[in-house]
């Protein structure tokens, strides 16, 4: 499963992200408050996913026919579909590389194992995260915001997934 991942930034309005897949079909996605934040958010899921070779997390979901706008919760009703382990371990991934090395900052493994370390019981597949493997997907992700932030009203920023 392959897919085309697009992020548009608009003059006036929230960024959008619009994910085509392989088949033609595509679902989209209009940010409506903290925009910036789940640009960062989603871009973090891609440098992850495509670092750690993850096909059934966020993206990868996507790519296999979910909607955008099914992720979190709609009218207060969370989607009762189950999520992958490695979807689990992706959110957990990017939750804390985004809280406790933002843009900017060094990554540090010992402080991300320490934090995976807590949570050890419920994500252990996230334990085998190497400094390498840190250390590139702060990069990749680095590089990605940079690219966003320097990207031009009614311009995208495109990506292929895997």
């Amino acid at each position: 499963m392959e897919m085309v991942i697009r992020f548009a930034k608009h003059l006036e309005k929230a960024p959008t992200l619009t994910c085509i897949r392989d088949d033609g079909s595509l679902t989209w996605f209009r940010v409506d408050a903290n925009g910036e934040f789940f640009v960062a958010h989603d871009l973090l899921h891609y440098a992850v996913e495509t670092i750690l070779g993850f096909s059934t997390a966020f993206y990868g979901m996507v790519a296999a026919g979910r909607d955008l706008n099914d992720f979190g919760t709609q009218g207060g009703e969370i989607d009762p579909r189950p999520y992958s382990e490695e979807a689990m371990q992706a959110e957990q991934i990017v939750g804390l590389v985004q809280v406790l090395f933002p843009p900017g900052a060094k990554p540090d493994h010992s402080t991300f194992a320490e934090a995976i370390g807590a949570k050890a019981g419920k994500l252990p597949g996230t334990q085998g995260i190497t400094e390498s493997d840190l250390a590139r997907i702060h990069a990749k992700w680095s590089d990605l915001l940079e690219q966003w932030q320097n990207l031009p009203n009614h311009a995208i920023l495109e990506l292929n997934f895997p």
